[in-house]
């Protein structure tokens, strides 16, 4: 009986070490997977920009490394490592690299070049990958990170940044591609021509639920198919054309338009929903379905590839619910369930009350009507859309204004354009003929209107200046102080007597008010003043740094130290000390 309790006890023991080992060897595969893209919150170091030389600063205006460069990469703009090139060899059509610190160090020796890994797509908007680089080594690329830990061997032709997939990268070997991620791992074999991100994008994720579209080329052509974020092929290369229907934000299931041989079907993952039998298939939000078209008449089906509309008209519109038809040259309006329509609208958009609804007609003239028909509000307005319930935003011609559901205005017809600001309880209203900005709280009141105006929108406040104002205002619409908003500064900008200055916490003049316009102290601890239409430097104790010598075509530039911030042609930021050459021969 002992020794029949030891074995089952023994043979559980077993078990149980096996499924550990199984679930450890599980973890460790996916933890290979998982990785995490770093986001920059402080800004350490900046570029320079000294006659056409690139060099460096840090963020209290000191140069780090002198402007004797080519071109400058600041992978990682809160770590002191500068990429350094120089000397373009134009049969190579590549530079001489070397990767200094803070310390003019060189770091990362012993390649052949290192560098940054440029992107478009990056949420902080740093252009480069932050945690890692590009290294070369007898003519083959690898990753290595700003640490210098080696990520991979040297054995790709070539890696560069996937589109809207920040943290992996699109290598290159023999002439085939795959996908990598910042750890190293494989993602996507190395076996394709060419790899494309879907784009996808949803509100919780962002972007990492996006996907790939592989390609081949065949002897029959190019050949497509597609890999999902884990790396899981969903769909063989043995399509003409796919694409994702990226409005359908929904992260369990893949949506995607596939071509065999120039004919559209619909799949769901792998599940086939509507046969490759279209010439073509577009997705409408607005009603979660699918315009079809095949042998030139054009039909609806749902999501699941149900048949809406039969595939017999020559033309559909979508008119909110509303599908406009043609069939046998005869035009009439129906529903989603295929019954006409005989209320005279071409259009219908319920409201967030469900008992109203925006409606026009063939004349283009918006209504709202109750959910008898009756009409409600009827006013010959050319637009009208519904912002919260029962509050609308109407258009007449260029005119734009609020009413609410009785016609009543409450914002007057004379903007130009009025939408809500986003994240914030506020709408911004733009008059072109004056550059004004006027902003409105969800009460429907006027808060702010300032002509000439530009605005920023930070993630805690705000900002509506102009050479004259400099208004801040919290998500509510509540006006607050730039005291308010930046406790940790010594002095803020004051307009007295129509001149501007600082004063202390206190209210005590600290700088003369005598300047044409000035910006707050910014996060470097510097702010702009501007004297006859030439903007200087002061620090946070008010000190001057540079007297009024630049002309500088903003109403808010930004300092640090003596330089002041510009933008290359090409888009890129730097910062320089350069006087125009007009304003050197006039002085």
């Amino acid at each position: 009986m002992k020794k029949k309790k030891v074995i089952i006890l023994t043979g559980i023991l077993l078990i149980i070490i096996i499924l550990a080992i199984v679930i450890t060897m599980y973890l460790m595969k996916r933890a290979k997977y998982i990785y995490n893209v770093e986001k920059v919150s402080e800004i350490n170091y900046n570029i320079i920009n000294i006659d056409n030389r690139y060099g460096v600063i840090d963020k209290e205006g000191n140069v780090i490394i002198e402007p004797n460069y080519d071109v400058i990469q600041i992978p990682n703009p809160s770590k002191p490592i500068f990429i350094c090139m120089s000397d373009y060899n134009t049969e190579t059509k590549e530079y001489a690299t070397k990767v200094l610190n803070d310390k003019k160090e060189q770091i990362l020796t012993g390649y052949e070049s290192v560098q940054a890994i440029p992107t478009e797509t990056t949420a902080d908007g740093i252009p480069f990958e932050k945690t890692v680089l590009k290294y070369k080594m007898n003519g083959k690329y690898g990753l290595i990170n700003t640490e210098g830990k080696e990520i991979t061997e040297p054995i790709y032709d070539d890696i560069s940044s996937m589109t809207y997939k920040e943290g992996m990268f699109l290598v290159k070997q023999n002439d085939k591609v795959g996908i990598i991620n910042l750890n190293g791992v494989t993602v996507v074999d190395v076996k394709y021509n060419n790899i494309t991100a879907d784009n996808y994008y949803d509100v919780n994720t962002n972007y990492e639920k996006t996907g790939f579209i592989v390609c081949k080329i065949e002897d029959n052509g190019y050949r497509y198919g597609y890999v999902n974020y884990k790396g899981n092929i969903i769909l063989d290369t043995e399509y003409t054309e796919i694409e994702r229907v990226t409005e359908i934000e929904d992260n369990k299931n893949i949506y995607l338009n596939a071509y065999k041989d120039g004919q559209a079907g619909l799949l769901k993952n792998k599940k086939v929903i509507l046969n490759y039998e279209y010439e073509s298939i577009t997705y409408n939000a607005y009603n979660d379905v699918f315009l079809v078209q095949r042998n030139g008449k054009q039909g609806i089906v749902d999501r699941d590839g149900k048949i809406k509309l039969d595939t017999k008209y020559t033309d559909i519109s979508f008119g909110g619910k509303y599908i406009n038809v043609t069939e046998d040259g005869n035009k009439k309006v129906l529903d989603l369930d295929g019954n006409e329509i005989t209320n005279g609208y071409i259009a219908n958009m319920p409201t967030k009350d469900g008992q109203h609804f925006i409606v026009y007609g063939e004349d283009e003239i918006y209504k709202i009507i109750d959910k008898d028909g009756n009409v409600v509000v009827d006013k010959n307005y050319t637009y009208i859309e519904e912002l919260d319930e029962n509050i609308y935003i109407v258009a007449n011609s260029n005119n734009n204004g609020i009413i609410d559901l009785t016609g009543k205005s409450l914002i007057d017809l004379k903007y130009n354009s009025i939408f809500k600001l986003d994240n914030t309880e506020l709408l911004q209203a733009n008059v072109s003929s004056t550059s004004s900005i006027t902003l409105i709280n969800k009460n429907m009141e006027i808060i702010a209107t300032v002509d000439e105006a530009e605005i920023e929108v930070k993630d805690n406040y705000i900002r509506i200046y102009s050479a004259n104002e400099n208004l801040y205002f919290n998500k509510e619409g509540k006006e607050v102080t730039a005291q308010e908003l930046f406790p940790n500064n010594n002095i803020y900008a004051k307009k007295i007597n129509n001149k501007w200055g600082f004063v202390d916490k206190e209210g005590n003049l600290k700088v003369q008010n005598e300047y044409d316009m000035v910006t707050e102290v910014n996060e470097y601890g510097f702010a702009g003043i501007k004297k006859d239409g030439k903007w200087g430097v002061i620090n946070s104790q008010g000190e001057i740094v540079q007297e009024p010598v630049y002309e500088i075509d903003s109403n808010n530039p930004k300092f640090i130290g003596k330089y002041y911030k510009a933008d290359e042609w090409y888009g890129n930021n730097y910062y320089t000390d350069k006087i125009k050459e007009e304003e050197i021969e006039e002085e």
